[in-house]
């Protein structure tokens, strides 16, 4: 008899632990398992790679307008005769004051909660696979044997209150964290739940990525300029706001190349206002969000990421893959995955220190040479930590 699991997650647009679930769901047997999957919000840039084989219980319109613009939710909500919906809206702009963290995310999850659909029957294991209000919805609206919570993010700098957490961690059969040093975090922060705690890293598939890359180049490189790209959401901790003054600074510099940027998010704004302050429309270019990313990271020349912090970056294990020269921040956890002048060059979170390591890159062919050499010869792709999530369900 099939396992029954669900996966809950509030969409399927870009982001790392995103692109990690759709991943795993590709490579699942269904002939073991009876997969749903709920998503809060329908659609996004990962949406049509979910297989034919999972079940998607898609979210509601009315959660979508929820969470949103609260005078456009309000204004909805009040034309659709709905006031509870309305006045709970009103409820959570005042919430966003509350001092108490615990209290704000508490109340903040019963409006939201409200909005989402009932599951019914009951499951072999529900896993919330994304921190906050995936895992919530899993402990508090699912009946299952099993409750997983993933954790993709570094927990110290997370900022997810205490005591919230501790309430959640409780109910779980075990809480993965993706890579070892953010299991330990975990751990030091919960002693008392430490044996909950468990690692199973972000699966990236490098036959995947390589048939997805395919092998026609995608860059206009007729003007012989060096390719610079960097991918992630344009978000506070991904620190695109560094990488556009990396480029500026480059280009003071006087370095032939361009930089280009995959991805999108809520500094998108303040991002471009940068890039036309500091005079580099030409040379710093968004492209927007690439559900095949693949073809870009394969085409390039270097691949960049200025992150503050990161849990496991994705983007950094998929440009191993195409053994491409990486440049990367000292976030946290970059060690996991990059051993400095080995495999890549970890720079400090600093526009001189990060372009002095492109310039080298730029300039030097024999480093970019041995760091590619070295990701060549280097194991990339990791699909034997599938066996680790079955391990789970066992």
């Amino acid at each position: 008899m099939k396992k029954r699991i669900l996966f809950v997650i509030p969409s399927l647009d870009l982001g790392g632990a995103e692109k990690s679930l759709v991943t795993l769901l590709s490579l699942l047997d269904y002939e073991r398992l009876d997969v749903s999957l709920l998503t809060f919000r329908r659609g996004g840039t990962f949406y049509d790679m979910i297989p034919p084989e999972v079940n998607v219980i898609g979210g509601t319109g009315d959660y979508e307008m929820f969470d949103g613009d609260a005078r456009t939710a309000v204004k909805y909500f009040l034309k659709k005769g709905d006031f509870s919906a309305a006045a709970d809206r009103l409820r959570t702009v005042v919430n966003y004051k509350n001092t108490d963290p615990y209290l704000r995310e508490k109340k903040q999850w019963s409006y939201l909660e409200k909005r989402l659909p009932r599951i019914e029957g009951h499951f072999d294991a529900a896993i919330g696979y994304l921190e906050g209000n995936a895992s919530y919805f899993v402990a508090d609206s699912v009946d299952a044997e099993r409750k997983i919570f993933y954790f993709h993010s570094d927990f110290n700098e997370y900022g997810m209150g205490h005591e919230i957490s501790r309430e959640l961690f409780n109910k779980a059969y075990r809480v993965v964290a993706v890579t070892e040093k953010c299991r330990q975090e975990l751990a030091e922060n919960f002693p008392e739940l430490a044996d909950r705690f468990c690692v199973v890293r972000n699966i990236t598939s490098k036959k995947i990525l390589l048939a997805s890359a395919g092998n026609d180049p995608v860059f206009d490189r007729t003007d012989g300029k060096k390719i610079v790209l960097s991918v992630g959401r344009i978000a506070e901790a991904k620190a695109i706001d560094l990488a556009v003054k990396t480029c500026g600074e480059l280009k003071r510099r006087g370095c032939d190349f361009v930089w280009y940027h995959i991805g999108k998010g809520p500094l998108e704004e303040q991002i471009r206002e940068l890039i036309t302050g500091l005079g580099l429309q030409k040379d710093f270019i968004l492209m927007g969000v690439k559900a095949n990313p693949y073809p870009y990271m394969k085409d390039c020349d270097i691949f960049a990421q200025t992150s503050k912090y990161e849990g496991k970056s994705i983007a950094i294990d998929e440009a191993k893959c195409f053994a491409k020269p990486i440049v990367v921040t000292n976030f946290p956890t970059v060690f996991d995955q990059i051993t400095d002048g080995v495999n890549g060059l970890i720079c400090q979170m600093d526009e001189n220190d990060i372009a002095d390591k492109i310039e080298k890159l730029l300039s030097d062919e024999k480093t970019g040479r041995t760091l590619s050499d070295n990701l060549s010869a280097e194991k990339t792709g990791n699909e034997e930590e599938l066996e680790k999530f079955y391990e789970l369900l066992r």
